[in-house]
C-alpha cells in the first residue's frame, strides 16, 4: 500500500492525528504420517487497520487488502465511522521521538533461506526414526510448521516502526500398542534456528510419551506431592499472566485485583515479563507504538505491578504511564502481557525434584483448560495423566485422574522448582514446578 498517498488523502479529509496499521504473515505447514507426506500448504495474509480522529472522536476501518484500492474507501470510512465514534486522546497517538526503541533479534534470516524440501525432509525423518524406535509405536504422525509474520506501524505525527519474526514449530504424535493396550503420546518444540537441532532426540522423547504411559491406571483419591510439568505448569499460570491487565483490574475480573505489593505467591516463584530477547513472542514495541521493556512481575512471591495500555495508564492517574502493553484485540486495545518467564532453580535438575517429592505423582498432561480453569477465581478442576514418584523415581503410569486446585493458593504452595525450561505455546517460558500439596482425584 502507498501508505504515503494514504496520509495525504486522510489529512486532506481532516482526519488528524491519522495512523495505520500493515500486518503480512506467511505459513509453510508439512504434515506427514509416519514418513509420508499427508499434506503441505502454503498459506499467505495480510490485513491493514487504519484509524484517527475527526473533532476528537475516534473512526476505525480494517481490510485484509491492503492494495491501494482501499485507499479511498478507508479514509472514508474512518470519517464516517468518527461520526458515531467515541472521545479519544489524541496523545493516544504517539510522536516520532516520544520513546527509544532496545533491539530485539526476532527475525533469523537463516531460518527463513530454508526451504520447503528441507523441512519436508525434516518432518519424513522424524516420522521414520519414531516407527524405528520403538516396535510397538504404530504411527507418527509430525507437523512442521514455518511461521514468518511482520508488521508496521505509522502515524501523522511521524511514527513509523516496523518488527518481524519468524520460527518453527515441530510437532509428533505418536501412537503406541502392545496387546490391547493402546495409548497416544506427542512432543513439541518452538525453535528459532534449527541448528543443532537433533531429530534423534525429539523421536525419543515422542516415543517414550507413548510407549512409557503404557499400561497406565488411576491412583487412590486424596492429597499428593505433584510435580506440574513445564506445559501443565504453563497452562495453569495462563490465569496468572491474564490477571496483570490493569483493564482486567478495572473490570473486577482479574485474579490479582489488589494484590500489588502483596505476597501472593511462594517466594520460590520469580516471573518476568520478557519482550526484549530473541523468542518468537519478544517484540520491541506494542500495539500502540509504545516501547517495550523487560520488567518484573512477580519478585520472591510479590506481585509488584499491572500492565497498561495508554487508556488505562491515563485512567489510573498519578502520572501512571503506558508499560508498553497495548494490544490489539478485535477493535480495541487493550492490555496484556504477551511472553513471560518463569525464573528456573539452575540447581535443581528434574532428578533432584523428583527426588525432593519422594512419593507423590509427575503430570505431564492435562486437558479441559479452556472450560475446567477459571481466570477470574483462579479455581480449576482438569483431567489429568502422568507418572507415578515412588522413593524419588518415576516409575509407573498414572491415568483416569483429576486434579483440582486453586492456581493463587497452588503457587503460594511451591516445594521446588527445576532448571528444564521450555518454551511453550502458552506465551510462557517455564520449568517443572513442584506443589506440597494437590487433591487428586481417582479411584
Amino acid at each position: 500500500m502507498n501508505t504515503e498517498l494514504l496520509f495525504q488523502k486522510a489529512k486532506a479529509a481532516g482526519i488528524a492525528p491519522f495512523e495505520v496499521r500493515i500486518s503480512t504473515g506467511s505459513k509453510l505447514q508439512i504434515t506427514t504420517f509416519n514418513d509420508q507426506v499427508e499434506n503441505l500448504t502454503v498459506a499467505d495474509d495480510a490485513s491493514v487497520r487504519v484509524r484517527g480522529l475527526v473533532g476528537g472522536k475516534c473512526g476505525t476501518f480494517s481490510s485484509d487488502n491492503t492494495s491501494d484500492d482501499v485507499i479511498d474507501v478507508a479514509v472514508a470510512a474512518v470519517a464516517e465511522a468518527a461520526e458515531y465514534g467515541q472521545p479519544v486522546n489524541p496523545d493516544y497517538f504517539i510522536r516520532k521521538g516520544d520513546y527509544e526503541y532496545e533491539k530485539v533479534d526476532t527475525f533469523n534470516a537463516a531460518l527463513d533461506a530454508v526451504s520447503a524440501t528441507r523441512f519436508t525432509a525434516l518432518a519424513k525423518e522424524i516420522g521414520k526414526k519414531a516407527t524405528e524406535l520403538d516396535k510397538r509405536i504404530e504411527s507418527a504422525s509430525v507437523q512442521v510448521e514455518y511461521v514468518s509474520s511482520s508488521r508496521e506501524l505509522k502515524n501523522s505525527n511521524g511514527l513509523d516502526l516496523c518488527g518481524a519474526e519468524n520460527y518453527v514449530m515441530i510437532y509428533c504424535g505418536t501412537k503406541a500398542v502392545d496387546g490391547e493396550k493402546v495409548e497416544s503420546g506427542s512432543y513439541y518444540e518452538i525453535l528459532t534456528a534449527l541448528d543443532g537441532f537433533d531429530a534423534n532426540a525429539f523421536a525419543e522423547k515422542a516415543v517414550a510419551d507413548a510407549v512409557d504411559r503404557l499400561g497406565g491406571e488411576t491412583v487412590a483419591s486424596g492429597k499428593y506431592k505433584v510435580v506440574y510439568s513445564s506445559d501443565v505448569a504453563a497452562a495453569l499460570l495462563t490465569a496468572v499472566k491474564n490477571g496483570f491487565s490493569a483493564f482486567d483490574v478495572e473490570q473486577n475480573v482479574s485474579l490479582l485485583k489488589d494484590k500489588v505489593g502483596t505476597k501472593v505467591f511462594s517466594e520460590l516463584l520469580t516471573v518476568e515479563e520478557t519482550s526484549i530477547g530473541s523468542e518468537p513472542f519478544c517484540g520491541a514495541f506494542d500495539d500502540e507504538g509504545v516501547a517495550t521493556s523487560n520488567k518484573l512481575l512477580i519478585d520472591k512471591g510479590v506481585v509488584t505491578d499491572y500492565v497498561y495500555d495508554l487508556a488505562t495508564a491515563e485512567r489510573a492517574g498519578e502520572g501512571r504511564k503506558s508499560t508498553g502493553n497495548g494490544r490489539l484485540m478485535g477493535t480495541n486495545i487493550r492490555p496484556a502481557v504477551t511472553f513471560m518467564t518463569v525464573k528456573p532453580n539452575a540447581d535443581c535438575s528434574f532428578e533432584r525434584l523428583a527426588q525432593t517429592v519422594g512419593d507423590g505423582i509427575y503430570i505431564t498432561d492435562v486437558s479441559g483448560v479452556g472450560t475446567g480453569l477459571n481466570g477470574q477465581s483462579g479455581d480449576y478442576s482438569l483431567q489429568a495423566s502422568g507418572y507415578r514418584i515412588e522413593r524419588g523415581k518415576i516409575t509407573s503410569p498414572v491415568s483416569l485422574i483429576t486434579v483440582a486446585g486453586n492456581v493463587i493458593k497452588d503457587f503460594a504452595n511451591i516445594g521446588a522448582i527445576g532448571n528444564d525450561m521450555k518454551l511453550t505455546y502458552y506465551g510462557i517460558k517455564c520449568p517443572s514446578v513442584m506443589i506440597n500439596e494437590i487433591a487428586v482425584s481417582g479411584k
